[in-house]
């Protein structure tokens, strides 16, 4: 087991090192970073939510509610939970919402295909994938995207500063990462199925969003130089231990089954996304930060994968 998740972590290192090689060599600096990330966050990333969303089956968004309720708990209930506790700490709504982000955002994505594919079997985990990939893309990126334009860089709280982030956050509902899942969903409930002809439409350059922002994160690491501080190691325990360990123990008080433990803690062990390192790459605030925390909570998930899946009796 330990082979596979080193398998299914090592493209993710592969391109983040490829990007920080291109940054050493001077081929691609900060400024370039940042135009591949407005390439994925406006055209590759909304196409591929929009398309992905659309080829999700129904019956999957709307069965398995009692997956849908563990993995919202542990997504959408830590992610607004540390957003509030952060900005009662920090009073900085853009580091609150980046920082709960890295918390509360699994690579399913990336890793959930080829790590849970062999744990649970290929049709477990494409429900894990989809329910995973539903409240990334339709919940945490939009609303993460509109508390980041509503912050600003500023942060100012007088009259002028309050219309300005209403302004941003007008602006923000014109995003196509905010509206492209948000339509993509409501099509998918009303009954409207895309023709599996027309979905390379979508995924021609929908599936470049990964590899590009990866890469554009691994030039960042070389730009702002890698740091393990405080807030770094802070990140990596909450996102690979604590919220493992919090959601298994409620599922143990509620009296779930040990193979339904198995799924949902297993999924949120997952290290955290390259989402978290793109929209502060996007946004311009902390990206040594959350690129820090990506890699290190990526090249750690080895271990504390390894530990929950033998705490588990997983396989």
């Amino acid at each position: 087991m330990p082979l596979t998740l080193i398998t299914a972590i090592s493209p993710i290192i592969f391109t983040l090192a490829l990007g920080f090689l291109s940054g050493w060599r001077k081929q691609f600096g900060k400024g370039a970073s940042q135009a591949f990330i407005s390439f994925v966050m406006s055209y590759a990333l909304p196409l591929s939510l929009f398309g992905g969303l659309l080829s999700t089956s129904r019956q999957v968004i709307i069965q398995d509610i009692p997956l849908f309720i563990w993995l919202g708990v542990g997504m959408i209930g830590t992610f607004g939970l540390l957003i509030i506790i952060y900005q009662l700490y920090l009073h900085h709504l853009s580091l609150a919402v980046l920082r709960a982000l890295s918390v509360a955002c699994p690579s399913v994505p990336f890793m959930g295909t080829s790590v849970l594919a062999i744990i649970f079997g290929s049709t477990d985990s494409v429900i894990l994938v989809a329910i995973c990939g539903l409240y990334l893309n339709l919940i945490q990126v939009p609303l993460s995207v509109l508390l980041l334009s509503a912050a600003g860089r500023e942060g100012e709280q007088t009259a002028k500063g309050f219309q300005q982030a209403g302004e941003r956050l007008l602006s923000a509902l014109k995003k196509p990462l905010v509206w492209a899942p948000i339509l993509a969903f409501i099509l998918n409930l009303s009954g409207f199925q895309l023709a599996e002809k027309w979905l390379p439409l979508f995924s021609e350059l929908g599936q470049a969003a990964g590899g590009v922002a990866l890469f554009s994160i691994g030039i960042m690491l070389y730009v702002q130089h890698f740091q393990l501080t405080r807030a770094v190691i802070l990140n990596v325990c909450l996102k690979n231990l604590a919220l493992p360990l919090a959601i298994w123990g409620a599922m143990s008080l509620a009296g779930a089954s040990q193979a339904f433990q198995q799924l949902v803690v297993i999924t949120l062990a997952i290290p955290t996304a390259a989402m978290p390192s793109m929209l502060a790459i996007q946004s311009r605030v902390h990206e040594d930060e959350m690129a820090s925390t990506q890699l290190v909570s990526t090249l750690l998930s080895v271990v504390t994968m390894g530990l929950f899946m033998f705490l588990l009796q997983v396989g």
